[in-house]
Order: C-alpha cells, then sequence, then structure tokens
C-alpha cells in the first residue's frame, strides 16, 4: 500500500467554507453576538481560508528550501498547454528554481508518494505533473561531464537510474 503524505495543497481551499464557518462560529459567536452560522460574514471566511492558506504554503516552503539546499536535483514531467503536452526537465540548484517552474500554477499540490516528490498543477491552458528527484554525487558528476544539458536523454537516464539519482523523501523533514 502506497504512503502519500500531502506537503501542500490548494486545490480545493474553498471547498472548507462550510467547516471553517462552523469553526469561526463557535470561536467567535458570543462575542460577536451570532446566533447562527450563517450569521459569520464570507470575508471572515475568505480571510481565514487566505490565513491558513498562507501558513501551509511557508511551511511547505520552508521544508523544499531545506530539501534543496542539501543538494542538486532534477526536475521532470509535463506541462500542459493550449496546443498539447509539453514534456522537459530541468536541473535545478535552489528553491527559488523550482519556484520558477510551478509559479504559472493557479493550484497546486505536492505530495510524497513512498518518497517520490510528486508536483501537480493546474492552470488556465491544462494541467502540469512532475517529480523531483535529488542527484546522487555520481548523478551529479554525469550531469557536470554532460554540461548540464538541458536534453530528454540526459534527464532520462539521471532520472531512471538509482546510481545516479534517489527519492528526496520529503516527508521525512
Amino acid at each position: 500500500m502506497k504512503q502519500t503524505y500531502t506537503i501542500y495543497d490548494n486545490t480545493d481551499l474553498y471547498g472548507q467554507r462550510d467547516e471553517i464557518r462552523l469553526e469561526l462560529f463557535d470561536e467567535w459567536a458570543s462575542e460577536l453576538d451570532w446566533y447562527t452560522p450563517v450569521d459569520v460574514p464570507d470575508k471572515m471566511i475568505d480571510d481565514e481560508i487566505e490565513f491558513r492558506d498562507k501558513m501551509e504554503w511557508e511551511d511547505a516552503q520552508y521544508r523544499l528550501d531545506k530539501l534543496i539546499s542539501n543538494g542538486h536535483f532534477l526536475l521532470t514531467g509535463y506541462c500542459g498547454r493550449w496546443n498539447g503536452r509539453c514534456d522537459g526537465g530541468k536541473f535545478i540548484n535552489d528553491v527559488d528554481e523550482l519556484l520558477t517552474c510551478i509559479q504559472h500554477l493557479d493550484y497546486l499540490s505536492i505530495t510524497d508518494v513512498d518518497g517520490h516528490l510528486m508536483i501537480d498543477g493546474y492552470h488556465h491552458d491544462g494541467s502540469d505533473h512532475y517529480e523531483l528527484k535529488k542527484l546522487t554525487k555520481k548523478g551529479y558528476e554525469y550531469a557536470n561531464n554532460n554540461y548540464f544539458a538541458n536534453s530528454r536523454e540526459l534527464h532520462n537516464k539521471i532520472f531512471n537510474c538509482n546510481l545516479f539519482s534517489c527519492l528526496p523523501r520529503l516527508a521525512n523533514i
């Protein structure tokens, strides 16, 4: 059975509205003279959703930064575009490089599935799916000997060989 650990997920933020409404009602009803959960202002619910999302994103960013600052990585996958799917890959040396690759996503899910770091996202043109793997010492040397070429052949060789890459296991951080 696969172990899936969610690092960050904003794909259903507003699906929590009713739960958050009840939580806010329970917390503030006596102080603000609310009589039913319907009395909770929508703006207050939206502010709470945004606050929680911001806290979860900061935690995810911290964990990603801690992971990536401890090595070199390879991000591979595809980006859904208006004219079809576009496969690609990129060597990642710091968290800013990773965030640049995913900044176009409107909704994002980062999960650790049995140690595999999966990044799924959605935007106006479609959906993206990526996996991030850590380069081993031999993988880094191999990439360096190939000038960190932006070629699918190099990416596939490193990504699919456990001598050149390993699972990042972000859930352990």
